[in-house]
């Protein structure tokens, strides 16, 4: 009969009958194991009435008491009399395995690791090249195929150095537990090392993007508005943006002051308006940086009944050059009454992302929480041959196509002019994902249909330089306004005006 439960180490000590037969002298890689990475296997005991003797586990014991900062044990408690203490320690010695951990930690010394600080243990075991198989860092091949036949493991030394690559790598961060998921069969070495693998690209990913933000925060921009028709931006070519993004008025849904001639918009027939979007995405693309993104939100038009805009705009784009890397659904958390014969009422937009004709895009997607909000290993589908799969997921996930944002709020704009008013324009939080995922601090952005000036903002705000264009006399001296107030002493500004 048997049970487990915590002592404290106050309350054990080997017993007697088993330091007759055994010596315990300190094991530093099992101290280091025991204070670092806590208790692995059990300690098993004997209770003779308030005190309890170790039978098996004594080097545990005395580690833990070296560690410093262990107070419990967990204890196995046998009930044997002292005559059959000797068998049961030599049947456990048979039986219990040892936790693949501490032979991670012998093969540290076979492998002269002790004593050194990271940088130079990477260097000795190659983990700066984990993608090449044949790499063996300064400690050798043959060090490692010593170190397999010396700890008693029954494969190569390519398989060693990845078990140690994990290994190290759980000194840092051990909340996958992939040294305990080999030890208990639920990963191959290959496995685990792929998942660790995958967790260093992810935790680099999260990196990366914490320094954006730092970088965003501190970086110098400037921002250049100009009234003008987007018709023609040939007087732009110079500044090569590397992103755009805009909104276009939308085909008979309202009617903006300013407008000039074109009256964009406003066009009898839908053929018409796609041939005056047509004329500014020429134009953009004319002036945009040869790897440029070019993103699009746009809404369908209901009036006298469903017209397919949005369908034939997209046909537009790619008749003019663009390749559209995916759309993206606005669904509009608090819609706007639209009143549509025999249909439903329309709380939705498209986000149309393209980009230049073979452009290099970069790509660094808006995150969210995921459901757990912490990172671990999970289960995929089986594969084949009925074995499971596994997959790191990381604290956050990319966003989906799907983007729920309220219509806009004025509150907005007003803060910097009270007095201003702009009829329909797109949410900060619209831009926010597509501007995040897009560009880099430094890039120049530009929004040719800038309004309230919603996109100059935030493009400022991650640190790109940024180009507004309006027809709108009003919109244009608000947006450089609020550029102004958005910046302060963090740019400089133009007001331009065409000629």
């Amino acid at each position: 009969m048997k049970k487990s439960i915590p002592v404290p180490l106050g309350e054990l000590q080997i017993h007697p009958i088993v330091l007759k037969i055994k010596s315990y002298d300190p094991d530093e890689s099992m101290t280091f194991s025991m204070k670092h990475f806590g208790q692995k296997t059990e300690v098993i005991v004997v209770q003779r009435n308030e005190n309890y003797y170790i039978i098996d586990g004594g080097c545990r014991y005395y580690s833990a008491i070296e560690a410093k900062n262990i107070d419990v044990l967990e204890c196995c408690v046998l009930d044997i009399p002292d005559e059959k203490i000797i068998e049961v320690r030599t049947n456990y010695n048979q039986k219990t395995k040892v936790h693949l951990l501490e032979k991670c930690w012998n093969i540290e010394h076979i492998l002269n690791l002790i004593g050194k600080n990271q940088g130079k243990r990477n260097d000795l075991l190659g983990n700066d090249k984990f993608d090449n198989v044949d790499e063996f860092g300064k400690a050798g091949k043959e060090r490692f195929e010593k170190a397999c036949k010396l700890s008693g493991l029954n494969f190569c030394g390519k398989t060693l150095r990845k078990l140690m690559a994990v290994h190290e790598y759980e000194k840092m961060d051990d909340s996958l537990r992939l040294i305990d998921g080999i030890d208990n069969g639920t990963y191959r070495i290959d496995g685990a090392f792929k998942l660790m693998k995958s967790s260093i690209v992810k935790e680099n990913k999260k990196i990366a993007k914490q320094n954006r933000k730092i970088e965003a925060a501190n970086t110098d921009v400037w921002f250049k508005v100009f009234e003008q028709s987007s018709v023609d931006l040939s007087n732009l070519k110079k500044y090569r943006p590397q992103f755009a993004m805009f909104s276009p008025t939308y085909w008979t849904m309202k009617e903006y002051r300013n407008q000039g001639e074109m009256k964009y918009g406003q066009e009898p027939t839908l053929k018409e308006y796609l041939d005056n979007s047509r004329k500014f995405i020429d134009a953009l693309m004319d002036i945009m940086d040869e790897n440029g993104v070019i993103v699009i939100v746009i809404g369908e038009s209901y009036s006298g009944g469903y017209k397919s805009v949005i369908t034939q705009y997209e046909m537009m784009l790619i008749e003019a050059g663009l390749e559209i890397l995916g759309v993206c659904e606005w669904v509009k958390s608090n819609p706007t009454p639209v009143v549509v014969e025999n249909f439903f009422r329309p709380a939705n937009e498209k986000v149309i992302v393209c980009k230049m004709k073979g452009a290099v895009v970069n790509f660094n997607p808006m995150m969210k929480k995921t459901k757990e909000g912490e990172k671990m290993v999970k289960k995929s589908h089986k594969a084949k041959d009925g074995t499971n799969r596994y997959f790191v997921q990381a604290e956050e996930t990319t966003i989906s196509n799907i983007i729920t944002i309220p219509v806009f709020n004025n509150s907005e704009y007003k803060k910097y002019d009270p007095t201003f008013t702009h009829d329909a324009p797109c949410p900060m939080a619209v831009y926010e994902a597509f501007v995040e995922s897009y560009t880099l601090p430094g890039m120049t952005c530009i929004d040719i249909h800038c309004g309230a000036g919603q996109g100059l903002e935030v493009f400022a705000r991650h640190g790109c330089n940024v180009i507004g264009v309006d027809i709108d006399p009003v919109s244009v001296e608000f947006c450089n306004k609020r550029m102004n107030m958005v910046l302060g002493d963090r740019t400089e500004s133009e007001l331009l005006q065409a000629a």
